[in-house]
Protein backbone atom coordinates (compact mmCIF):
# COMPACT_ATOMS: atom_id res chain seq x y z
CA UNK A 1 0.00 0.00 0.00
CA UNK A 2 2.80 2.64 1.10
CA UNK A 3 4.83 1.51 -2.26
CA UNK A 4 1.37 2.50 -4.28
CA UNK A 5 1.07 5.71 -2.69
CA UNK A 6 4.47 6.75 -3.08
CA UNK A 7 3.99 5.68 -7.23
CA UNK A 8 1.12 7.27 -7.89
CA UNK A 9 1.89 11.29 -7.34
CA UNK A 10 5.00 10.66 -9.23
CA UNK A 11 2.92 8.89 -12.11
CA UNK A 12 0.47 12.15 -11.77
CA UNK A 13 3.62 14.69 -11.95
CA UNK A 14 4.70 13.01 -14.73
CA UNK A 15 1.52 12.84 -16.64
CA UNK A 16 0.98 16.63 -15.71
CA UNK A 17 4.27 17.63 -17.06
CA UNK A 18 4.58 15.87 -19.97
CA UNK A 19 0.84 17.01 -21.04
CA UNK A 20 1.86 20.57 -20.48
CA UNK A 21 4.77 20.53 -22.12
CA UNK A 22 3.60 18.46 -25.74
CA UNK A 23 0.43 21.09 -25.29
CA UNK A 24 2.83 24.31 -25.57
CA UNK A 25 5.07 22.22 -28.10
CA UNK A 26 2.34 21.84 -30.35
CA UNK A 27 1.11 25.25 -30.27
CA UNK A 28 4.69 26.65 -30.85
CA UNK A 29 4.81 24.16 -33.72
CA UNK A 30 1.85 25.22 -35.03
CA UNK A 31 2.56 29.17 -34.90
CA UNK A 32 5.91 28.26 -36.39
CA UNK A 33 4.51 26.13 -39.46
CA UNK A 34 1.98 28.73 -39.94
CA UNK A 35 4.84 31.74 -40.49
CA UNK A 36 7.07 29.52 -42.73
CA UNK A 37 3.40 28.49 -45.11
CA UNK A 38 2.94 32.52 -45.00
CA UNK A 39 6.58 32.97 -46.29
CA UNK A 40 6.20 29.74 -48.72
CA UNK A 41 3.17 30.94 -50.24
CA UNK A 42 4.11 34.79 -50.55
CA UNK A 43 6.29 32.75 -53.09
CA UNK A 44 4.40 30.80 -54.62
CA UNK A 45 0.56 32.05 -54.98
CA UNK A 46 1.30 34.93 -57.82
CA UNK A 47 2.42 31.42 -60.16
CA UNK A 48 -0.69 29.29 -59.26
CA UNK A 49 -3.30 32.23 -59.81
CA UNK A 50 -1.60 32.72 -63.29
CA UNK A 51 -2.34 28.96 -63.84
CA UNK A 52 -5.82 29.38 -62.92
CA UNK A 53 -5.82 27.12 -59.90
CA UNK A 54 -7.17 29.19 -56.92
CA UNK A 55 -8.05 29.11 -53.91
CA UNK A 56 -7.82 24.86 -53.88
CA UNK A 57 -4.68 25.15 -55.83
CA UNK A 58 -3.08 27.28 -52.79
CA UNK A 59 -4.62 24.83 -49.88
CA UNK A 60 -3.22 21.75 -51.99
CA UNK A 61 0.40 23.71 -52.05
CA UNK A 62 0.26 24.65 -48.40
CA UNK A 63 -1.55 21.00 -47.42
CA UNK A 64 1.27 18.80 -49.20
CA UNK A 65 4.03 21.41 -48.18
CA UNK A 66 3.06 20.94 -44.26
CA UNK A 67 4.72 17.87 -43.31
CA UNK A 68 8.48 18.92 -44.64
CA UNK A 69 7.74 22.18 -42.87
CA UNK A 70 7.27 20.58 -39.62
CA UNK A 71 9.79 18.23 -39.43
CA UNK A 72 12.25 21.45 -39.96
CA UNK A 73 10.64 23.14 -37.58
CA UNK A 74 10.55 20.40 -34.58
CA UNK A 75 13.79 20.72 -32.72
CA UNK A 76 12.85 24.51 -32.19
CA UNK A 77 9.25 24.20 -31.60
CA UNK A 78 9.78 21.57 -28.78
CA UNK A 79 12.65 24.15 -27.03
CA UNK A 80 10.43 27.15 -27.12
CA UNK A 81 7.31 24.81 -25.99
CA UNK A 82 9.32 23.67 -22.80
CA UNK A 83 10.76 27.53 -22.55
CA UNK A 84 7.55 29.18 -22.13
CA UNK A 85 6.91 25.72 -19.98
CA UNK A 86 9.32 26.09 -17.94
CA UNK A 87 9.79 29.57 -17.40
CA UNK A 88 6.16 30.19 -16.48
CA UNK A 89 6.82 27.14 -13.77
CA UNK A 90 10.04 28.92 -12.59
CA UNK A 91 7.93 32.49 -11.88
CA UNK A 92 5.52 31.24 -10.36
CA UNK A 93 7.27 29.55 -7.58
CA UNK A 94 5.90 25.76 -9.01
CA UNK A 95 9.66 24.97 -9.86
CA UNK A 96 10.54 26.16 -6.17
CA UNK A 97 7.99 23.97 -4.75
CA UNK A 98 9.29 21.00 -6.66
CA UNK A 99 12.47 21.44 -5.54
CA UNK A 100 11.39 21.83 -2.06
CA UNK A 101 9.61 18.58 -2.00
CA UNK A 102 13.41 16.82 -3.38
CA UNK A 103 13.31 17.19 -6.98
CA UNK A 104 17.04 18.06 -8.23
CA UNK A 105 17.48 19.35 -12.03
CA UNK A 106 18.77 15.73 -13.23
CA UNK A 107 15.43 14.48 -12.06
CA UNK A 108 13.17 16.92 -13.53
CA UNK A 109 14.77 16.39 -16.95
CA UNK A 110 14.10 12.62 -16.64
CA UNK A 111 10.26 13.34 -15.50
CA UNK A 112 10.24 14.92 -19.52
CA UNK A 113 12.03 12.30 -21.34
CA UNK A 114 8.37 11.16 -22.35
CA UNK A 115 7.43 14.07 -24.40
CA UNK A 116 11.00 13.92 -26.10
CA UNK A 117 10.79 10.40 -27.22
CA UNK A 118 6.50 11.41 -28.35
CA UNK A 119 8.03 14.30 -30.17
CA UNK A 120 11.33 12.53 -31.79
CA UNK A 121 10.16 9.07 -32.80
CA UNK A 122 7.00 10.52 -34.45
CA UNK A 123 9.19 13.14 -36.27
CA UNK A 124 11.73 10.30 -37.05
CA UNK A 125 8.34 8.23 -38.88
CA UNK A 126 7.12 11.49 -40.29
CA UNK A 127 10.62 12.18 -41.78
CA UNK A 128 10.85 8.94 -43.33
CA UNK A 129 7.59 7.62 -44.27
CA UNK A 130 5.05 10.73 -43.83
CA UNK A 131 7.39 13.40 -46.00
CA UNK A 132 8.88 11.74 -48.99
CA UNK A 133 4.84 11.10 -50.50
CA UNK A 134 4.13 14.19 -49.52
CA UNK A 135 6.84 16.14 -51.80
CA UNK A 136 6.51 13.49 -54.20
CA UNK A 137 2.81 14.45 -54.76
CA UNK A 138 3.66 18.39 -54.48
CA UNK A 139 6.33 17.98 -57.26
CA UNK A 140 3.84 15.76 -59.46
CA UNK A 141 0.72 18.25 -59.20
CA UNK A 142 3.20 21.45 -59.44
CA UNK A 143 4.53 19.70 -62.82
CA UNK A 144 1.18 18.54 -64.37
CA UNK A 145 -0.20 22.24 -63.50
CA UNK A 146 2.22 23.65 -65.42
CA UNK A 147 0.76 24.93 -69.11
CA UNK A 148 4.44 25.23 -70.25
CA UNK A 149 6.18 21.94 -68.77
CA UNK A 150 6.96 19.91 -72.38
CA UNK A 151 5.97 22.27 -74.83
CA UNK A 152 8.19 22.27 -77.80
CA UNK A 153 10.74 25.23 -77.92
CA UNK A 154 10.80 25.68 -74.51
CA UNK A 155 14.26 26.34 -72.93
CA UNK A 156 15.47 23.60 -70.77
CA UNK A 157 16.23 25.34 -67.39
CA UNK A 158 16.22 21.95 -65.10
CA UNK A 159 17.77 19.20 -66.96
CA UNK A 160 17.85 16.25 -65.17
CA UNK A 161 20.69 13.98 -64.87
CA UNK A 162 20.31 10.42 -62.32
CA UNK A 163 22.26 7.36 -62.83
CA UNK A 164 21.42 3.72 -62.40
CA UNK A 165 24.43 1.52 -61.61
CA UNK A 166 26.90 2.05 -64.48
CA UNK A 167 23.78 3.67 -66.63
CA UNK A 168 23.61 7.72 -66.62
CA UNK A 169 20.61 9.13 -67.97
CA UNK A 170 19.76 12.99 -69.09
CA UNK A 171 16.05 13.80 -69.64
CA UNK A 172 15.79 17.55 -71.17
CA UNK A 173 11.87 18.32 -70.24
CA UNK A 174 9.48 16.89 -67.80
CA UNK A 175 5.51 17.18 -68.37
CA UNK A 176 2.36 15.39 -67.18
CA UNK A 177 4.02 14.09 -63.93
CA UNK A 178 6.81 12.47 -65.41
CA UNK A 179 4.63 10.33 -68.34
CA UNK A 180 6.27 13.01 -70.81
CA UNK A 181 9.35 13.56 -71.57
CA UNK A 182 11.41 15.50 -73.97
CA UNK A 183 15.00 14.88 -75.47
CA UNK A 184 16.21 11.94 -73.38
CA UNK A 185 19.44 10.54 -73.78
CA UNK A 186 21.11 7.16 -71.86
CA UNK A 187 24.53 6.59 -71.92
CA UNK A 188 25.67 3.46 -71.40
CA UNK A 189 29.29 2.60 -69.66
CA UNK A 190 31.01 -0.57 -68.81
CA UNK A 191 32.39 -1.93 -65.81
CA UNK A 192 35.01 0.52 -66.02
CA UNK A 193 33.45 3.34 -66.60
CA UNK A 194 33.86 4.18 -69.73
CA UNK A 195 31.18 5.65 -72.60
CA UNK A 196 30.21 2.28 -74.51
CA UNK A 197 27.03 4.03 -76.58
CA UNK A 198 24.06 5.97 -76.44
CA UNK A 199 20.04 6.12 -76.88
CA UNK A 200 18.36 9.05 -77.69
CA UNK A 201 14.74 10.28 -78.27
CA UNK A 202 13.17 13.44 -78.82
CA UNK A 203 9.93 12.53 -77.10
CA UNK A 204 9.34 9.36 -74.56
CA UNK A 205 5.91 8.27 -73.45
CA UNK A 206 5.09 6.13 -70.25
CA UNK A 207 2.01 4.24 -71.46
CA UNK A 208 0.67 1.09 -70.01
CA UNK A 209 3.81 0.26 -67.82
CA UNK A 210 6.08 0.64 -70.44
CA UNK A 211 8.14 3.43 -72.52
CA UNK A 212 7.30 4.51 -75.82
CA UNK A 213 9.56 6.55 -77.66
CA UNK A 214 9.64 8.78 -80.65
CA UNK A 215 12.49 9.67 -83.22
CA UNK A 216 14.86 7.04 -81.15
CA UNK A 217 18.54 6.97 -82.59
CA UNK A 218 20.99 4.65 -80.93
CA UNK A 219 25.12 5.65 -81.03
CA UNK A 220 27.40 2.83 -80.60
CA UNK A 221 31.68 2.76 -80.53
CA UNK A 222 33.41 0.41 -83.29
CA UNK A 223 34.78 -2.25 -81.58
CA UNK A 224 38.40 -0.48 -81.69
CA UNK A 225 36.47 2.87 -80.61
CA UNK A 226 37.97 4.64 -83.87
CA UNK A 227 34.50 5.51 -84.84
CA UNK A 228 30.32 6.41 -84.07
CA UNK A 229 27.87 3.87 -85.71
CA UNK A 230 24.48 5.74 -86.03
CA UNK A 231 21.53 3.29 -86.43
CA UNK A 232 17.36 4.20 -86.14
CA UNK A 233 16.14 2.95 -82.64
CA UNK A 234 13.32 0.44 -81.84
CA UNK A 235 10.56 0.43 -79.55
CA UNK A 236 12.63 -1.30 -76.85
CA UNK A 237 13.96 2.14 -75.32
CA UNK A 238 14.03 1.97 -71.38
CA UNK A 239 15.36 3.97 -68.72
CA UNK A 240 15.53 2.51 -65.54
CA UNK A 241 12.70 4.86 -63.78
CA UNK A 242 8.89 5.17 -63.38
CA UNK A 243 7.37 8.28 -63.34
CA UNK A 244 6.98 8.16 -59.91
CA UNK A 245 10.50 7.67 -59.49
CA UNK A 246 11.53 10.30 -61.80
CA UNK A 247 9.47 13.05 -60.41
CA UNK A 248 11.33 12.14 -56.78
CA UNK A 249 14.39 12.50 -58.60
CA UNK A 250 13.44 15.86 -60.03
CA UNK A 251 13.54 16.85 -56.09
CA UNK A 252 15.92 19.73 -55.02
CA UNK A 253 16.35 17.44 -51.75
CA UNK A 254 16.66 13.84 -50.68
CA UNK A 255 13.26 13.01 -49.74
CA UNK A 256 13.49 9.38 -49.60
CA UNK A 257 12.30 6.75 -47.75
CA UNK A 258 14.56 4.22 -45.71
CA UNK A 259 14.32 1.67 -48.44
CA UNK A 260 15.01 3.67 -51.32
CA UNK A 261 17.90 4.86 -49.53
CA UNK A 262 18.98 1.38 -48.92
CA UNK A 263 18.54 0.43 -52.78
CA UNK A 264 20.20 3.50 -53.45
CA UNK A 265 23.16 2.60 -51.70
CA UNK A 266 23.66 -1.27 -52.35
CA UNK A 267 21.27 -2.00 -54.89
CA UNK A 268 21.86 0.64 -57.56
CA UNK A 269 18.52 2.34 -58.13
CA UNK A 270 17.89 5.56 -59.99
CA UNK A 271 19.59 8.38 -57.65
CA UNK A 272 20.14 12.33 -59.15
CA UNK A 273 21.55 13.31 -55.77
CA UNK A 274 25.07 12.34 -54.67
CA UNK A 275 25.27 8.95 -52.12
CA UNK A 276 26.23 11.36 -48.99
CA UNK A 277 23.17 13.27 -49.32
CA UNK A 278 21.22 10.22 -48.93
CA UNK A 279 23.34 8.74 -46.24
CA UNK A 280 23.06 12.06 -44.30
CA UNK A 281 18.92 11.71 -45.04
CA UNK A 282 19.02 8.38 -43.34
CA UNK A 283 20.68 9.31 -40.26
CA UNK A 284 19.00 12.81 -39.86
CA UNK A 285 15.93 11.13 -38.82
CA UNK A 286 17.54 8.65 -36.85
CA UNK A 287 18.96 11.87 -34.60
CA UNK A 288 16.16 13.63 -34.28
CA UNK A 289 15.07 12.11 -31.27
CA UNK A 290 18.72 13.36 -29.74
CA UNK A 291 18.99 16.76 -31.32
CA UNK A 292 15.37 17.60 -29.40
CA UNK A 293 16.78 15.90 -26.05
CA UNK A 294 19.64 18.54 -26.39
CA UNK A 295 17.13 21.47 -26.95
CA UNK A 296 15.58 20.30 -23.62
CA UNK A 297 18.89 19.97 -21.50
CA UNK A 298 19.92 23.55 -23.06
CA UNK A 299 16.09 25.08 -21.92
CA UNK A 300 16.77 23.80 -18.15
CA UNK A 301 18.84 26.59 -16.78
CA UNK A 302 16.00 28.80 -16.97
CA UNK A 303 14.33 27.32 -14.35
CA UNK A 304 17.17 29.40 -12.00
CA UNK A 305 15.73 32.12 -12.53
CA UNK A 306 14.78 33.84 -9.41
CA UNK A 307 11.13 34.10 -8.80
CA UNK A 308 11.13 37.40 -7.87
CA UNK A 309 13.25 38.40 -11.20
CA UNK A 310 10.30 37.72 -13.25
CA UNK A 311 11.11 38.61 -16.82
CA UNK A 312 13.88 41.16 -16.55
CA UNK A 313 16.09 38.36 -16.15
CA UNK A 314 17.76 37.63 -19.38
CA UNK A 315 18.51 34.14 -19.09
CA UNK A 316 15.31 33.31 -21.47
CA UNK A 317 17.29 35.30 -24.38
CA UNK A 318 19.94 33.93 -23.95
CA UNK A 319 18.37 30.22 -23.49
CA UNK A 320 16.76 30.99 -27.19
CA UNK A 321 19.73 32.31 -28.26
CA UNK A 322 21.90 28.63 -27.44
CA UNK A 323 18.77 27.26 -29.33
CA UNK A 324 19.68 29.19 -32.49
CA UNK A 325 23.25 28.85 -32.08
CA UNK A 326 22.41 24.81 -31.93
CA UNK A 327 20.25 24.64 -35.26
CA UNK A 328 22.57 26.95 -37.17
CA UNK A 329 25.69 24.63 -36.14
CA UNK A 330 24.27 21.68 -37.25
CA UNK A 331 22.73 23.15 -40.69
CA UNK A 332 26.44 24.05 -40.70
CA UNK A 333 27.93 20.29 -40.16
CA UNK A 334 24.88 18.84 -42.20
CA UNK A 335 26.20 20.86 -45.12
CA UNK A 336 29.67 18.99 -44.77
CA UNK A 337 27.98 15.88 -44.03
CA UNK A 338 25.81 16.42 -47.55
CA UNK A 339 29.34 17.12 -49.35
CA UNK A 340 30.55 14.10 -48.05
CA UNK A 341 33.66 15.92 -46.46
CA UNK A 342 32.36 14.03 -43.33
CA UNK A 343 31.02 10.56 -42.90
CA UNK A 344 27.18 11.10 -42.14
CA UNK A 345 27.86 9.49 -39.03
CA UNK A 346 29.62 11.71 -37.90
CA UNK A 347 28.19 14.60 -38.97
CA UNK A 348 24.69 14.27 -37.55
CA UNK A 349 26.42 13.38 -34.04
CA UNK A 350 28.51 16.53 -33.65
CA UNK A 351 26.15 19.09 -33.46
CA UNK A 352 24.07 17.23 -30.43
CA UNK A 353 27.42 16.42 -28.74
CA UNK A 354 28.52 19.62 -28.94
CA UNK A 355 25.04 20.85 -27.52
CA UNK A 356 24.43 18.88 -24.50
CA UNK A 357 28.16 19.44 -23.30
CA UNK A 358 27.54 22.91 -23.78
CA UNK A 359 24.15 22.54 -21.28
CA UNK A 360 25.52 20.36 -18.89
CA UNK A 361 28.58 23.06 -18.59
CA UNK A 362 25.69 25.55 -18.23
CA UNK A 363 23.84 23.78 -15.90
CA UNK A 364 26.85 23.06 -13.47
CA UNK A 365 27.35 26.45 -13.58
CA UNK A 366 24.10 27.47 -12.40
CA UNK A 367 24.18 24.93 -9.85
CA UNK A 368 27.47 26.45 -8.14
CA UNK A 369 26.08 29.74 -7.70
Amino acid sequence: MTESTQRMPRFVLIKALNRALLGRFMLCGAVLVSLLEILALLEKTTPILNRHLGVRGILTFAFLHLPALSIDILPLAFMVGALFLLTQMTLSSEISALRAAGLSTPALYRLLIPAVLIAGIGGSCAQYWLVPPCENALTTWWNRTDPLAGKEGQPEDDILWFRAGPTLVRIGQIAQGGYFLRDVTIYHRDATGLLTGTEHTNILTYQNGQWHPDGAQDLSLSDDKSFVNVTKGDNTFVIPATPSIIMTLSQNGAFVTPGQISAILHKGAPASLPRATYRMALFTGMILPVQIAVMLLLTLPVIYIPPRAGLRNPLPVYVLAAGMGFVILQGMISALGNAGTLPAPLAVSVGPLLGALLGLTWLLRMEER
